[in-house]
């Protein structure tokens, strides 16, 4: 999917969304958030399916002593932190290293301390690429927060460089893929997108796509695979009654 032909589909989107009325643009949202919680959450493992994550999003006391207690907390979490992302895009509020640890904060909130960059260095299991070391973690952020500002950076390559290069540092000690997809989405709703969700059937491809940035400083298969995934939800999102 060549990014010129998404960039078409936007406009389609747009007039779209025109003729829709708030309370039908807010029920897609819902419904859209409700997958991207479950995708996202349980991306690595099985304990809450689809349906358990609706019935604990209807009700936060919700308990199911079958499963982990900290995975019901993350999906909880991370339904407070994609409203607040919400809130944020409303007010057109760019990314920044507050927004970023605050995010942070509210994913792992009643699990560990969030918001405060990692103090030791990181070796993930099975991957490719290893983290930089926790003493240059403030540096390599800094610069990542100065290259968001970058006005020729934009588009679908803006928001898949403010996922993968959080993915690439890896600044905090747990809970960095959650956020990287929380940001993904951020910065997608800023350039005017639909926020997207990663199911398990193309965790292959999305891992394919984040290693080329990490190992070959190739951005390009990323955004490519953002671009069809964009493509597939405005195309579903046009289609909507």
């Amino acid at each position: 999917m060549k990014l010129e032909e998404v960039e078409a589909l936007k406009e389609l989107l747009d007039n779209k969304k025109k003729t829709m009325s708030k309370e039908v643009l807010r029920e897609i949202c819902e419904e859209f958030d409700k997958k991207f919680i479950y995708e996202s959450t349980t991306f690595d493992n099985d304990d809450f399916t689809y349906e358990d994550v609706c019935f604990l999003l209807e009700d936060h006391s919700r308990e199911f002593p079958d499963k982990k207690q900290n995975r019901r907390q993350e999906i909880i979490n991370n339904y407070h932190a994609i409203n607040r992302v919400h809130r944020l895009v409303d007010k057109r509020v760019e990314l920044d290293e507050t927004i970023v640890k605050d995010l942070h904060q509210m994913l792992v909130d009643g699990i560990i301390t969030g918001g405060v960059y990692r103090t030791r260095d990181l070796f993930i299991l099975g991957a490719k690429h290893v983290p930089p070391t926790y003493l240059k973690i403030f540096k390599k952020m800094d610069q990542y927060f100065s290259d968001l500002k970058n006005p020729e950076l934009k588009g679908l390559e803006k928001a898949a460089f403010a996922h993968l290069q959080l993915l690439k540092i890896y600044p905090f000690m747990d809970a960095n893929g959650r956020l990287a997809r929380l940001l993904l989405n951020y910065q997608l709703e800023l350039e005017g997108y639909l926020p997207i969700s990663i199911t398990k059937n193309q965790r292959d491809d999305y891992f394919k796509n984040i290693d080329e940035y990490k190992i070959n400083k190739k951005i390009e298969p990323f955004t490519e695979f953002l671009a069809d995934l964009e493509a597939k939800r405005i195309k579903e999102f046009i289609e909507r009654d």
